[in-house]
């Protein structure tokens, strides 16, 4: 069984449409789950939904939208744009620390935790041998999560230097660090709705990029159940 997961009605509603057969959800191998926005309330309903499903999951597709960063830094391969599709390699609480002006520094390990999770390898090169042959372009990298989103590219900056990273989104890590409890396999995949730069509602492409995600993820989910 597989469990979909996206923050808010608005990212779920055209994956359910887009796997709804004749007006009316099909008996198969997938369920879904609205999670929240933020990593609190998304820890919180996933894990409650975990301990009381009353199937298996066998693993869990998490996919929405997400910011790129702008970013000069030599090894991200490019900076994806509006509307890319982004597979996650691995996801880290970008923000969780000792905040200063310039820069944001980690609890040692013993007393917070991890803050880096790298995501099912296997599940990763599935989705992209499928996305490949269906012929869809995408980028993988890796994803930054925040409990408040960056309004300001320096801010942007900041976070794609420290990890590396590709974009930022507000509850991936949350997913990754839940489903690693229950060990279960986890694949991310967001669309670009909007670029890291100094905050401008004006250029944002949430509505496409929603659609962008759910397609991606209903042709992922189709493909993984053909092969589970």
């Amino acid at each position: 069984m597989i469990l979909a997961v996206a923050a808010t009605e608005f990212e779920m509603s055209p994956l359910v449409q887009l796997l709804t057969v004749g007006g009316e959800k099909p008996a198969s191998a997938w369920r879904t789950l609205i999670a929240g926005v933020g990593p609190v309330e998304t820890t919180l309903r996933l894990t409650r939904y975990l301990e009381g499903c009353d199937v298996g999951i066998d693993c869990v597709v998490n996919f929405g939208v997400a910011g790129a960063y702008v970013s000069d830094l030599p090894d991200t391969g490019g900076n994806a744009g509006l509307l890319d599709l982004c597979l996650a390699e691995q996801e880290s609480f970008g923000d969780f620390g000792i905040c200063f002006a310039d820069r944001i520094e980690a609890f040692d390990v013993q007393l917070g935790g991890a803050v880096v999770f790298p995501l099912d390898q296997e599940l990763l090169s599935r989705a992209g041998e499928i996305l490949t042959r269906r012929g869809q372009a995408y980028r993988r990298g890796n994803f930054v999560t925040v409990a408040a989103a960056s309004a300001s590219r320096q801010r942007g900056a900041m976070l794609a230097a420290r990890f590396n990273g590709q974009c930022e989104n507000m509850e991936g890590a949350a997913v990754a660090r839940v489903c690693a409890e229950f060990s279960l396999p986890v694949l991310e995949l967001r669309a670009i709705s909007n670029l890291v730069l100094d905050r401008d509602l004006s250029c944002w492409q949430m509505a496409a990029a929603c659609g962008r995600a759910a397609e991606a993820a209903a042709l992922l989910i189709q493909e993984l159940e053909k092969s589970s």
